[in-house]
């Protein structure tokens, strides 16, 4: 599987972003990050409660912008790993996915 998600300038720096990816069977939920050259992405999905992180559109980040943020619970999250530091979830990790980037800076979201 290999489905575009944006192109790379669509993604400022230290900014978060939810996409819904249509899938045969439906939709994928993702969040993805930008960090300079990084980007990262992972699936909205909170794994203490199983719903999504962000409370509002493209809204995933701490105030402080260092972690990804649980809006329900605040849990935090590490941007680089998507490991839970904080939170009733400490311990766990949001589900990573893959990404590649294309030589026209079209970010794609690949199966692993």
């Amino acid at each position: 599987m290999k489905k575009f998600v944006c192109h790379i300038k669509a993604l400022k720096d230290h900014h978060s972003y939810g996409y819904q990816i249509a899938l045969e069977d439906g939709e994928l939920d993702i969040l993805v990050i930008r960090q300079g050259k990084d980007v990262r992405a992972y699936l909205n999905h909170c794994p203490h409660l199983g719903i999504p992180l962000n409370w509002q559109p493209d809204k995933f980040l701490s105030v402080e912008e260092t972690h990804i943020q649980c809006s329900t619970h605040g849990a935090l999250f590490t941007l680089e790993e998507g490991y839970c530091i904080s939170g009733p979830c400490r311990g766990q990790s949001l589900t990573a996915l893959q990404t590649e980037v294309d030589e026209l800076n079209n970010l794609y979201l690949v199966s692993q």
